[in-house]
């Protein structure tokens, strides 16, 4: 797995968009205004990222 760098997100407060945009290197105008909804990865394993897709 790779590590995010940076602070984690305030999660009682979280940011609009996907809570990982602010540490993410491939974060788009679409991370700030939509929250990417989670998909299966494969078997047991989701993943909630418009870059994944």
């Amino acid at each position: 797995m790779e590590v995010i760098p940076g602070a984690l997100p305030n999660l009682l407060h979280p940011p609009e968009g996907c809570k990982f945009r602010a540490r993410c290197s491939r974060a788009t105008e679409r991370c700030a205004r939509e929250r990417p909804t989670a998909v299966e990865a494969e078997e047991g394993h989701e993943v909630a990222c418009y870059e994944y897709r």
